[in-house]
């Protein structure tokens, strides 16, 4: 439900945007910090192992398990959905600060851990307050936007940090820090996003939420679909870092060489690429949409792996990115074409929390994996498993048009 006031749908709109640009800029902060920062301070100062790197790289989503929890007990309150999304946002910038401070690898770990757990625990918030806000014809637009300036501010805060800490090795700790104001930042801008309650969903603990996928057929076989598509891709992006870092692979990459290719080339491409795959979002079949996503990342992830060769890494990169730009709008509003308006947040929750359990477990089972057959092999397993989900996808084509009537259509920002 939208905010009890006398605003119009467009000014509910309009505000709503503006303050999610304003997140979005700090979130492009953050995202340096899970996609590079956050594993390479890990390896290249603490010297960390294979579980620590396994619980950095898993740690978002171990926050989207945790969300389904959240939205659950968060929804026994009276508060709106926006004070639910800040509130875990102060506790993971606190927590992000904390770790410059770190004197062992088990402190950092669990700060960062912890931190980056809080930065996806709040989605279906997010997600409900975009969908009770935004027109549905229009939605990817918005969201999009905002998404183009995480992207741009991730690039810069990449190349920015990554020459510092190339420069002087202790200004990582400066790092840590900027990244836990940039959570504060954030915090501040859901807070002030217009917002109603969570809706009354009737449940008696959260995993009544799982219902769903039972319940609607279509719902459940596009999340197996995804299950399989994003499991072969989570359980190498970590690794992707590992690989151009740990001396066990030959590369050895700077900081700046890494932040390079993991965060800046697939972010300009994502910036490219987003708007259109936002617009497409907007007027095509989200099906075939999805089809053609998955078919960019399976060639990137792919040939990531098969050589040394850093332009060619960068290539793969550069697809990446590309299948990033449509694949953020895709998972981020996917539900809404899906959901009855009054349980969107529930469907998100679900979906959350499924990515959080195939992002928790992949990272865990791809470090392993990776020391039995090699970096090459990996990648090849996980182009198989991306082409396979693609093809069971087709039978779904009919239901890609979305199966609720969109909502009231207001000025495009």
């Amino acid at each position: 439900m939208m905010e009890p006031h006398s605003s119009t749908p467009e000014i509910i709109a309009q505000k709503t945007f503006r303050w999610d640009l304003a997140r979005g800029f700090f979130r492009g902060v953050i995202t340096s910090g899970t996609q590079t920062f956050g594993l390479f301070i890990a390896i290249r100062y603490f010297d960390a192992g294979l579980l620590s790197k396994s619980l950095i790289g898993s740690a978002p989503f171990m926050g989207m398990i945790f969300s389904l929890f959240l939205f659950h007990y968060a929804a026994l309150t009276d508060l709106k959905k926006s004070i639910c999304g800040s509130l875990p946002m102060v506790l993971s910038g606190v927590l992000l600060i904390l770790s410059a401070y770190a004197g062992s690898l088990w402190f950092y770990t669990t700060c960062i851990v912890l931190g980056f757990m809080m930065l996806t625990a709040i989605i279906p918030f997010l997600t409900s307050i975009y969908h009770d806000n935004y027109p549905g014809n229009r939605r990817g637009s918005f969201y999009s936007k905002a998404v183009l300036v995480t992207v741009l501010v991730s690039i810069v805060s990449g190349f920015t940090g990554s020459s510092l800490m190339d420069w002087n090795q202790d200004t990582y700790r400066w790092i840590l820090i900027a990244l836990g104001v940039a959570g504060l930042g954030k915090a501040y801008a859901i807070w002030n996003m217009p917002s109603g309650k969570i809706e009354d969903h009737n449940h008696t603990n959260p995993f009544n939420h799982m219902k769903l996928v039972l319940e609607d057929r279509s719902f459940g076989y596009v999340l197996l679909t995804w299950f399989i598509m994003g499991f072969a891709n989570l359980w190498v992006l970590p690794l992707r870092v590992d690989y151009l870092t740990s001396s066990a692979y030959g590369i050895e990459g700077s900081a700046l060489f890494v932040a390079t290719l993991i965060t800046i080339v697939p972010d300009l491409m994502r910036a490219f690429s987003a708007p259109l795959l936002a617009k497409l979002f907007d007027r095509i079949n989200f099906i075939v949409l999805r089809m053609t996503i998955n078919i960019i990342f399976a060639c990137g992830v792919g040939l990531f792996f098969l050589t040394k060769d850093p332009w060619v890494i960068g290539l793969a990169s550069a697809l990446i990115g590309i299948a990033f730009g449509g694949g953020t709008v895709a998972w981020g509003l996917w539900v809404t074409k899906y959901a009855p308006p009054e349980k969107v947040g529930s469907y998100m929750s679900v979906h959350v929390f499924l990515t959080g359990i195939r992002g928790t477990l992949g990272p865990l089972i791809g470090f392993w994996t990776v020391k039995q057959i090699g970096p090459s092999a990996i990648g090849l397993v996980s182009f198989s498993l991306m082409i396979l989900a693609t093809l069971m996808l087709i039978p779904e084509i009919k239901h890609g048009r979305g199966k609720h009537i969109p909502a009231t259509q207001v000025t495009t920002p």
